[in-house]
């Protein structure tokens, strides 16, 4: 018979014995396991690379095939800023490749050898260096008597080169690293599955403790990663749509003015004609100005950088002038536009009246837009308990799909894009009006909205302070126009020095000062401008900011320094707010923004020749 102490003694020999051999089979397995399982990692994290390299290359050729594009247009080759803008894609085009080669070369060659030959039998390196050199031949294009020939033939070949070419090399990369990627997430995925049986089988609370969290963890962060990509892609997707519309808004009136400006060039055509071009051709300017604002305020609204300027307003006068503007276009439509308000309301109301007529020029137009018979209402409350003011538009439109909605106060996209085509616009006027109201201390949202039957949006903003502001019932849209106080804007011998690099912006200055009696003189540089200072004495000078060698900030100072005592004006195409501080500080009398009418022009420097 065994002794106990022997049975126990021969038990622990055992126990000691299977522990230590289930201990060094798991640790082997576990260690195969780990190996493999980082080895896979590893091979993922370079896939995941490989892809993101490649896609931003791509993204570079795709936004450089776009700009070549523009460069068939006359007057957009001559926009530096599209070349520039070129110029600088092919550079960092050419960089990425540099940098993508020499990664390559660096990496593990047995985990990306399929990667190298499958980049080397698309033919990657020579189509990129062939897609470069198409750029770079575009650039280089010459504007002679064969120059539009020539810039044609580039544009063409660069098109051809980033589909055909180095765009479908690309394409099949990336899908070849989709294809690689879904394989390696399998396999992760089977050795998750293994990771699980193992612990359940061997060792249940190391499994819990430790494998499976990392599984998890890995898993996670490789579906948030997978996740940020494609919201990625969207995101790029929706700005190359983006960019298309805005391209088609800008050549839509730019074929309207080009055409009509050539009519006017024609001795043959009649007086009324030629009002009809002139009235054309500002409309669609006009239209083009808007478009540049909205995107310039949507920019300053994403960067935080937009200011808002509030004042004492009279909320029945800004919305009797809002009524007065938008219903010229519900009448061209044959739609009723209605403005009612509910309750009392403050006369007057503490918020940047510009910023508020903005609000509601994009809700009440959009409604418009979309509106082909029927009526748009707009109703006005305020709720004094929240001290808002708040504006519902209803319409009997199109009204808006539900799974739509989401995309409607997300910059760059429109709801529809076939409905964005038949009624224009850039999408940004929703979003721009959210950025507005927000700042005012409101918001904007859509309340309700059924397909065919209309749409109802609510915007409200704050009221502000309201000590001893009188409250209103109802309001008329009658508007009584206050007719401009009338001033003697001859500038009858009145000498004015205009200094601007562009030719064509100087000689039309010129003409409108003349025509005033004014004696102008011209410079189209900063060299010229101080010279001239020193020898005639001005009554007025506007000066360009932006000019080469020397510019406006530049010139002023030295002309102070002659010194030049009279007043001197910044014209400009400069227009954001900052910019008017930045020539105040640096001594200007006054900031003219570009564009500028002929009456506006001849106000400003009749009333500077005054001081």
């Amino acid at each position: 018979m065994i002794q106990p102490q022997n049975l126990i003694k021969g038990l622990k020999k055992k126990f000691f014995f299977l522990s230590s051999v289930g201990v060094i089979s798991i640790a082997l397995i576990s260690f195969y396991t780990l190996n493999l399982h980082m080895t896979t990692v590893k091979r993922q994290s370079l896939l995941q690379t490989t892809y993101l390299k490649i896609s931003e290359q791509l993204r570079l050729v795709q936004k450089a095939s776009l700009l070549g594009e523009m460069f068939n247009d006359e007057v957009e080759r001559k926009n530096l800023e599209i070349e520039k803008e070129f110029k600088n894609l092919l550079k960092e085009l050419r960089h990425k490749k540099k940098v993508f080669n020499k990664w390559l070369e660096n990496s593990d060659a047995n985990q990306l050898e399929e990667i190298k030959t499958l980049l080397a039998n698309k033919g990657y390196a020579n189509k990129m260096s062939h897609f470069l050199t198409d750029g770079q031949k575009l650039v280089d294009s010459k504007k002679d008597s064969k120059g539009s020939l020539i810039l044609h033939d580039n544009i063409k070949a660069l098109s051809k080169t980033s589909i055909e070419g180095i765009g479908r090399a690309l394409y099949s990369v990336i899908g070849h690293l989709q294809k690689e990627q879904k394989n390696s997430l399998s396999k992760l995925n089977q050795m998750g599955l293994f990771l699980i049986l193992l612990g359940v089988a061997q060792a249940v609370v190391v499994w819990l403790l430790i494998f499976r969290p990392l599984y998890l963890t890995v898993i996670e962060q490789h579906e948030r990663l997978t996740e940020a990509i494609l919201k990625a892609e969207s995101a790029s997707r929706s700005k190359t749509e983006f960019l298309a519309n805005i391209s088609h808004e800008i050549r839509t009136p730019m074929t309207a003015i080009l055409g009509y400006a050539d009519l006017l060039e024609r001795d043959d055509i009649k007086d009324i004609e030629k009002k009809d071009a002139v009235s054309v051709i500002d409309k669609n300017a006009h239209h083009l100005m808007g478009l540049i604002d909205e995107i310039l305020d949507i920019s300053k609204i994403e960067s935080g950088r937009f200011d808002f300027d509030p004042q004492t307003v009279d909320l029945t006068q800004t919305l009797n002038e809002v009524y007065s503007l938008i219903n010229v276009k519900a009448y061209e439509k044959g739609v009723e536009l209605i403005f009612e308000s509910e309750g009392e309301f403050p006369e007057k109301i503490w918020t940047d009246s510009k910023r508020l007529k903005q609000i509601l020029f994009n809700l009440i137009g959009n409604a418009i837009k979309f509106t082909d018979e029927g009526f748009v209402r707009l109703i006005v409350s305020y709720r004094r308990e929240k001290n808002l003011i708040y504006f519902q538009i209803d319409d009997t439109g199109t009204g808006i799909d539900p799974k739509k909605r989401s995309r409607l106060f997300k910059p760059f996209e429109q709801a529809d894009s076939s409905v964005a085509r038949k009624n224009g616009g850039t999408g940004l006027g929703l979003v721009l009006s959210k950025g507005l109201a927000r700042g005012l201390g409101g918001d904007v949202r859509i309340l309700r909205s059924e397909l065919g039957k209309g749409t109802t949006v609510e915007a409200f903003i704050e009221a502000g302070n309201l000590k001893n502001t009188q409250m209103a019932k109802s309001f008329s849209t009658n508007v009584n126009e206050s007719s401009p106080t009338s001033i003697d804007q001859s500038l009858q011998g009145v000498k004015i020095l205009v200094v601007d690099d562009a030719k064509e912006n100087s000689r039309l200055f010129d003409l409108y000062l003349s025509k005033a009696g004014a004696k102008v003189r011209v410079a189209n540089d900063g060299d010229t401008a101080i010279a001239m200072a020193k020898k005639c004495d001005f009554n007025v000078v506007l000066l360009d900011l932006q000019m080469p060698k020397k510019d406006g900030f530049q010139v002023i100072k030295e002309m102070r320094k002659i010194p030049f005592e009279r007043p001197i004006a910044a014209l400009t195409a400069h227009a954001m707010k900052e910019e008017k501080f930045k020539t105040k500080a640096a001594g200007f009398d006054a900031h003219i923004t570009k564009p500028v009418s002929p009456e506006e022009l001849v106000r400003n420097v009749y009333e500077l020749n005054r001081v």
